[in-house]
């Protein structure tokens, strides 16, 4: 196996440079492979299987090493393990054998493993259980595995028989085959069935017969290859914490089958970034921040959560060893994938740790979404930030704008469940509470006569249906305005101002195109603060712009929690009202199953206290209410406490008194330790066109400004810095460029930046009147 070494960029989390690393990895890698001959089949270019064997996964100089290979340190465990499956499975051992011989060139034992590999395709069928394809599209690829490892002994009427069951096999996968069916996006086609086991069974067979990769390898290189390459550019997966990395996975196949045939690379180098969106999401508990149908939640509590071999083959072809740190601290992968690890595993490779990653990361279009976190130990705050620019349906939820909080437990959190008496994929569960908008942190705008357009799915108040929530077939259909799959726009992005360990993380979007025409215009602003204190160590702001098509659609802001939260009422501040308003309403979130200690406030700043309702919703009977009904799913009590399922059984819910056709809606959420906690206090700023709050903490104030619509602007921005802490000020949608801020009656002056990408300025000063000017 060639060892892989990465060249060291200094990138300084720059994308463009490490992109450029990523791909002199892969061209180094790429320098002693043979070159594939292309070729093109029916309007498609595809790479031909080269006239020798073995060809699948591996090539005689790969094959020649695997005496040595089979014995080093490294890969003892998954040695181990293919030994272990090999004893309790004939197919298995199938594999195993095939393996020994390509080692050991015993012919004796090759033809054995002929003679017993050929009954088993023989008598696969599919089992009378769900997703039943896989299971004999596994099958593919032990048949494939045999006949191109054990090539030179297969007589002619053998290569027959195991083409006959080849192709038999083939045609019970959901692609059908030819494989014409389904989509090439999202769904089963864009897992194993034609990525790695059609595509292995063509190669092994091409010489006798093309068809069967010819059908596959077009397919792939015509729809699944484009769409990946790119959304590859955001760094991220689109089908949530579990079948994200699960889907993911797959791709990583064709990465490895097609460069061994010589064709190199054929994906954007960023395939090697999209696991680090699960690295940032992990929490401290080997769990991840929910997102998209949850399947994960199945594993023991305590058991930190798969991210399957493709991270490891992610790791080994990139050379990257964050990624293998990922793998290893996850537990490293089992189940029947093991011997892709003895293949393909860079066994030189050597972990760097997670912990020396910058603690916030931005994941860009078509995605928009951001990470921030205070540290990598057990008492890091975690919170992610979404604007969601494209829905990809399927296992994608409708949470465009929705955020989450993780400190010692989880306190803002998805709700809704993927198990339980109604928790199977579109159940009504699924249907009317968990895959919609009002089981996120996000906002509704309840049009009452609203048809969302679908059987099945009722009136959540939320975000409309993309294309009826129907899977796009391939990248063009999914970027057809017509289709209607664009759900939003990112306005802003960035942190700092040390792109380390950043005091602030920024993200702002456009969210008007995930609602119907209910919305005439919907913005939200988000600003993370790490707040450099053990007692209250980071806050949340969430700034809400949300303009209705008629003033008596009622608007809600949304926030799930796991236990039932306690409302009452914040003390109001001393300091004049024309710097400040009182905050109007507050709530306590506690989290305490488990031995968990996490707290999180909330202080409402917007609406005014006088037009500013809040409520919470939930409980028994109500846990997944929506406007009159609630959706029941209920989950044996054993298995909520054994795995680790957080359901959520509350929400909190802020809505206007009056109606308008516009609202704002201003609320700052800090976390503690309920056992020892600390409450800062918060007030609203208000600053013409500008609104924003302040957090006076201990020794240090923290102020965030921003513009009521989000609008960049090159205007003067005036405004005063109450009370007697010096401040860490945060002003936001300037132009791009240079700013000065001067603070009156004073020589004191800030020479500032606002970046591109984020349209903000970062300085620390004094009380009193300022104004920054471009």
């Amino acid at each position: 196996m060639k060892k892989y070494r990465a060249r060291r960029i200094q990138s300084c989390g720059m994308k463009t440079a490490i992109l450029i690393g990523a791909f002199l990895i892969v061209a180094s890698n790429l320098a002693s492979e043979p070159q594939a001959r292309w070729q093109e089949i029916d309007g498609t270019r595809i790479p031909i299987p080269p006239p020798e064997h073995p060809r699948l996964y591996l090539r005689a100089e790969h094959s020649s090493q695997l005496p040595q290979r089979l014995k080093e340190s490294v890969l003892q465990p998954a040695v181990g393990r293919l030994q272990a499956q090999a004893e309790k499975s004939a197919q298995f051992k199938a594999e195993w054998d095939a393996l020994q011989y390509l080692a050991t060139r015993d012919a004796p034992l090759g033809r054995a493993t002929i003679e017993a590999a050929l009954p088993l395709l023989e008598k696969c069928e599919l089992p009378d259980i769900q997703d039943a394809c896989r299971v004999t599209g596994r099958m593919m690829v032990t048949g494939a595995i045999v006949y191109d490892w054990c090539y030179g002994l297969l007589t002619s009427a053998e290569k027959q028989a195991f083409i006959k069951e080849l192709v038999r096999l083939a045609k019970t996968q959901e692609c059908g085959y030819p494989p014409t069916r389904q989509g090439s996006v999202t769904g089963h086609s864009s897992e194993a069935m034609i990525m790695r086991d059609m595509l292995s069974a063509g190669i092994a067979i091409y010489d006798e017969f093309p068809e069967m990769y010819r059908l596959a390898a077009g397919r792939f290189f015509r729809e699944h290859l484009p769409a990946r390459n790119w959304f590859y550019d955001g760094h991220a997966y689109h089908q949530g914490d579990s079948y994200g990395p699960h889907r993911f996975s797959w791709d990583t196949y064709p990465l490895w089958i097609l460069d061994r045939l010589g064709a190199g690379n054929v994906y954007n180098p960023a395939q090697r970034f999209v696991p680090y969106s699960w690295i940032y999401t992990t929490r401290p508990d080997g769990q991840r921040l929910r997102a998209g149908d949850t399947f994960a939640h199945s594993a023991p509590r305590g058991q930190p959560w798969s991210q399957y071999v493709g991270l490891l083959l992610t790791a080994s072809y990139y050379g990257d060893g964050f990624l293998l740190d990922q793998f290893q601290r996850q537990g490293g992968s089992g189940g029947n994938e093991t011997i892709f690890e003895v293949l393909w595993r860079d066994t030189a490779l050597q972990p760097k740790s997670i912990r020396a990653l910058p603690l916030s990361r931005y994941f860009g279009s078509p995605f928009g979404w951001m990470v921030a976190r205070t540290g990598w130990e057990n008492d890091a705050v975690l919170a992610e930030m979404k604007i969601n620019e494209y829905n990809f349906v399927n296992h994608q939820h409708l949470d465009a704008g929705a955020f989450q909080i993780y400190y010692k437990g989880a306190l803002a959190i998805d709700s809704g469940l993927y198990s339980g008496s109604s928790g199977a994929y579109g159940s009504p569960h699924c249907l009317n509470y968990y895959w919609r908008t009002i089981a996120h942190n996000s906002l509704l705008v309840f049009d009452p006569k609203e048809d969302f357009g679908r059987r099945g799915y009722g009136n959540d108040g939320g975000q409309r249906l993309p294309n009826g929530r129907s899977e796009p077939r391939n990248l063009a259909l999914l970027q057809a305005p017509e289709n209607r799959y664009r759900t939003g726009k990112v306005l802003a992005h960035g942190f700092g101002p040390d792109p380390q360990t950043p005091d602030f993380t920024l993200l702002q979007g456009d969210l008007t195109e995930a609602y119907s025409e209910k919305v005439r215009q919907v913005t939200r602003s988000f600003v993370f603060l790490s707040l450099r204190n053990p007692q209250v160590p980071a806050a949340l702001v969430v700034f809400d712009r949300v303009a209705s098509a008629d003033p008596a659609f009622r608007k809600y802001w949304l926030l799930h929690t796991l236990e039932e939260p306690s409302i009452g009422s914040a003390p109001a501040s001393s300091a004049s009202a024309s710097e400040h308003s009182p905050v109007s309403s507050s709530a306590t979130i506690d989290v305490t199953q488990h031995g968990q200690s996490g707290r999180l406030t909330l202080d409402v700043l917007l609406p005014p206290p006088e037009n500013a309702a809040l409520d919470k919703v939930g409980g028994p009977g109500k846990e997944f209410w929506v406007f009159g009904q609630n959706y029941a799913n209920d989950v044996e009590p054993r298995r909520l406490e054994r795995g680790s399922m957080e359901p959520g059984a509350w929400r909190l819910e802020l809505t206007p008194k009056s109606a308008a056709s516009e609202d704002l809606f201003l609320n700052v959420l800090q976390v503690t330790d309920r056992q020892s906690p600390s409450r800062w206090p918060v007030r609203r700023l208000d600053a013409g066109d500008r609104v924003g709050c302040l957090i006076e903490g201990a020794g240090a104030a923290w102020m965030v400004l921003m513009r009521k619509d989000s609008r960049r602007s090159a205007e003067p921005v005036r405004f005063s810095v109450p009370g007697r802490l010096p401040a860490r000020i945060l002003v936001t949608d300037l132009r791009a460029g240079q700013w000065r801020a001067r603070r009156d009656n004073s020589g004191e002056t800030r020479e500032v930046a606002a970046g591109e990408d984020s349209g903000a300025a970062w300085f620390e000063g004094s009380p009193g009147t300022w104004t920054l000017s471009p």
